[in-house]
């Protein structure tokens, strides 16, 4: 089948939707994957890439819509595989055309997905979130199939057997990386290496991790913070730069960087941080972050939901606290890196059971059963 992967929200390389969702489809499939991003049309991992372009405010978002759907009128795809939920709305009158299959591939909480959307107007943002919500529990009925990213979504649909649950879980590297000797001389006096991989917007911790930091300086003052990942909005950017150059270079923004830069930045690290802010987006899943850092045994410092904490008493790959509160990120970070045998453990079992339990090649496979079920 000739499959065409669209979002107009995420980048092109996004970790889910690309890497996990369109690589592994290519393995079995003709694979087209047009999403956020500049550049030509060029082949990456078997996967034909389409950039849409980019957009910088919310009237560049219909731009992008309109790519997407001149994309979707040729007339040579048996299969769109759609990503965000406001092309939900736009697809209605595509599904009931009903001349080509239809996937809506839903990885966030949807009420709290488009409740963030800063292209909506904040006046009406929470009227919209709330509309669409409704609208994609309807999806089981409009769409050939739905796919959950999160088992915790499924109360949100209807009973319909359409529905498929396929985990974010971890896509391990080919080949696979040792587990790094990072604690062999570690001594945070000297060396303290923070990091946090992901988007930095206002409900994701950042403000609050570069102000962790001036307490966390207090026991090592060579403690470094590395940030990996788009910052928004440009308020957010501009004041976390300003703290960054006061810094001394221990507070370090290196924007959004390739996979293979993270994964260095990662495997230099001591400690990830997961300080996500409470939202229904986040305290009703397990954070995909937490996988990231697992993979290459990184200890974690992650917010206090009771879902995370269940998930690390579970794994016993970090330790919690209040992400609300700098000064409880800090004496949590203080206090695993004064630890070195709980550093240790963390790493070493982390690094164990996301290959063991929480591998994505286990969810590919459901991926393939999905696709196989609506094949001619």
């Amino acid at each position: 089948m000739k499959i065409l992967n669209l979002s107009t929200v995420h980048r092109w390389n996004d970790p889910r939707i690309f890497y996990k969702i369109a690589s592994s489809l290519a393995d079995r499939h003709e694979v087209v994957h047009a999403a956020v991003g500049d550049g030509e049309v060029r082949q990456v991992q078997g996967v034909t890439v389409k950039p849409l372009g980019v957009w910088h405010s919310r009237w560049d978002r219909p731009k992008l819509w309109w790519r997407a759907y001149r994309e979707m009128l040729r007339s040579e795809y048996d299969v769109i595989h759609f990503h965000d939920p406001e092309l939900a709305l736009l697809l209605i009158p595509y599904a009931l055309l009903g001349n080509k299959k239809l996937i809506c591939d839903i990885h966030e909480h949807p009420e709290a997905a488009i409740g963030g959307r800063e292209w909506i107007p904040r006046p009406i943002r929470k009227a919209v979130a709330t509309a669409f919500s409704l609208l994609l529990r309807k999806t089981p009925y409009l769409y050939d199939k739905v796919i959950l990213a999160e088992e915790r979504y499924a109360p949100l649909f209807p009973t319909r057997v359409n529905v498929h649950i396929v985990l974010n879980h971890a896509l391990i590297p080919q080949p696979d990386v040792e587990l790094p000797d990072r604690y062999r001389d570690f001594d945070p006096e000297k060396e303290l290496r923070l990091i946090y991989v992901g988007s930095i917007v206002g409900d994701r911790g950042g403000r609050k991790l570069a102000e962790m930091m001036t307490h966390v300086w207090k026991s090592y003052p060579q403690a470094t913070l590395d940030l990996v990942g788009m910052i928004r909005p440009d308020s957010l950017e501009r004041d976390l730069n300003k703290i960054a150059n006061a810094s001394d270079k221990r507070i370090r923004l290196h924007g959004f960087v390739d996979f293979l830069k993270a994964r260095t930045l990662m495997q230099r690290a001591h400690i990830g941080m997961i300080p996500l802010l409470p939202n229904p987006n986040y305290t009703v899943s397990i954070a995909t972050k937490f996988f990231d850092y697992m993979i290459y045994g990184l200890p974690c410092v992650a917010s206090n939901f009771p879902l995370w904490e269940e998930f690390l008493r579970e794994t016993q790959c970090g330790i919690t606290a209040d992400p609300t509160h700098s000064e409880a990120l800090a004496d949590a970070v203080v206090n695993l890196a004064g630890d070195k045998q709980k550093l240790l453990q963390c790493s070493e079992t982390g690094y164990r059971q996301v290959r063991e339990r929480f591998s994505w090649k286990g969810q590919a496979e459901k991926l393939f059963r999905i696709y196989k079920d609506i094949q001619p």
